[in-house]
């Protein structure tokens, strides 16, 4: 008979819940008890990376398209559920812009405790915005200015990855709240990124230039796509990167360190014969000005033989940068002459034959020709190419030759840039050495034959 009583009381508890929510259910929402059951107390991790809750409850609206997160400012469910009430109601009848000003003044709209680096970096990638391998360089160099700026040691366990040095590392980064992240911060971690360069002018100039492409790729993280695409998180009002300002880190332009004409020659002579892969991708890499990822999954059938020209797509292997790196690209004659003196011998269906397979589900960076493009490198550093991407380097060496004899639109297009403006920062258009003639008058026996200076007998 006990086990009987307690059987049907703990059934009829069950019923009586359910009935309870049912009636709840029914309520209209202008009735205090229907926010009963949509009251929340969220939690966020602490600084010892602890979970701790909320001690009040909170309530989530929507309207209009838009949501926010409401501070009850108590820990009575009843009188929480009578302001979510009155919250929900003006925000009914006057909006949103009275609603936040009555109920949530500038003190409450300051950024909450409950916002995690970690946790605002899983809701941006959540929203699909950013392509996967775009996203990770935008998530690590945010992690590296934040790690800096706060003082998060990082040693070589850095790259531990395998016995969770690189893991722990990631997690105190991600435990500091974003409301810390200010523009202050930033701005001082650019002072002391400069400071470490010392006094070196060429140190200086590659630390500002450094410290401005960490800034780029991480305040792109806060753009207004990303933004309108988070759920269910709350920024602060002022973002990290807010007012903040680049360097002004000289002049880009790209300045011919080698001797084009004989690295040429040396490449033919020297890769041609005993390393054909090597020679495909120098020619890729120079004469079409093609970047690492292009030649690695550029196929034959790209190939127009007829009219010299190679035409770069997006395949199932193959995503470029962006939609404007698709196109033609005319190169020499004596170019397609030499690859197709080399396709009989390839049995590859791309031009750089790999015993690597292609990918397209790597998140990181994949290239399955990396030995021969770690073996060309090697190549042009011996002949002087002392750029910290050789291989690159032949693609600005293609992109400063079309824009002295054609000028930057040509060059733009030839490169394939989204824009111009990339193409300006880098190359210089050509321009005519001026002279006034002065000199004459320094040294009497040069003179002019035909408007050449000659030296006279």
């Amino acid at each position: 008979m006990t086990v009987q009583n307690s059987k049907n009381r703990t059934e009829t508890g069950q019923t009586n819940r359910t009935h309870k929510r049912r009636r709840l259910s029914k309520l209209p929402k202008t009735h205090q008890d229907f926010w009963l059951s949509r009251l929340k107390k969220r939690s966020f991790v602490s600084r010892s990376g602890e979970i701790e809750e909320i001690p009040t409850w909170q309530v989530r609206l929507f309207h209009v398209g838009r949501e926010s997160w409401f501070n009850l400012d108590t820990a009575n469910q009843d009188a929480a559920a009578i302001k979510a009430r009155d919250i929900y109601v003006s925000l009914k009848a006057n909006g949103w812009d009275e609603t936040l000003g009555k109920f949530k003044p500038e003190s409450e709209v300051a950024p909450r405790l409950d916002l995690t680096v970690g946790q605002f970096l899983s809701a941006a990638k959540d929203t699909g915005y950013l392509r996967l391998r775009t996203f990770l360089n935008y998530q690590n160099c945010f992690r590296t200015i934040i790690g800096e700026a706060f003082g998060v040691r990082a040693d070589k366990s850095k790259f531990d990855y395998r016995q969770g040095g690189n893991q722990k590392w990631i997690e105190r980064i991600d435990g500091i709240r974003v409301e810390r992240v200010t523009p202050d911060s930033i701005t001082a971690w650019q002072k002391k990124r400069l400071k470490k360069a010392g006094n070196s002018p060429t140190a200086i100039s590659s630390a500002k230039r450094t410290a401005n492409s960490y800034v780029r790729c991480a305040r792109s993280l806060f753009g207004k796509e990303i933004q309108k695409r988070l759920r269910n998180v709350q920024l602060p009002k002022t973002l990290p990167f807010d007012g903040v300002e680049l360097f002004e880190s000289g002049s880009m332009k790209f300045v011919s360190k080698v001797n084009v004409q004989m690295l040429i020659t040396a490449a033919r002579t020297e890769l041609k014969e005993g390393e054909p892969e090597v020679y495909k991708a120098f020619l890729l890499g120079l004469f079409a000005g093609m970047r690492k990822a292009e030649i690695d999954l550029c196929e034959w059938r790209m190939v127009d033989w007829e009219n010299h020209v190679i035409r770069l797509e997006e395949t199932e292997w193959l995503r470029l940068k962006t939609q404007d790196s698709a196109g033609e690209i005319t190169v020499d004659a004596e170019v397609t002459a030499e690859l197709r003196q080399m396709m009989p011998q390839s049995q590859s269906r791309f031009i750089l034959a790999s015993d690597r397979p292609p990918r397209n589900d790597s998140a990181r960076t994949y290239y399955r020709c990396e030995p021969t493009f770690d073996r060309l490198n090697e190549w042009l550093r011996s002949k002087g190419v002392s750029a910290n991407k050789p291989l690159h380097e032949l693609r600005k060496e293609i992109g400063a030759l079309v824009a002295t004899q054609h000028g930057i639109y040509a060059a733009s297009r030839f490169l394939r840039h989204s824009d111009i403006t990339t193409t300006a920062r880098h190359y210089a258009e050509h321009k005519a050495r001026i002279s006034v003639g002065l000199g004459k008058f320094l040294d009497t026996k040069i003179k002019s034959v035909n408007g050449t200076a000659q030296a006279s007998a």
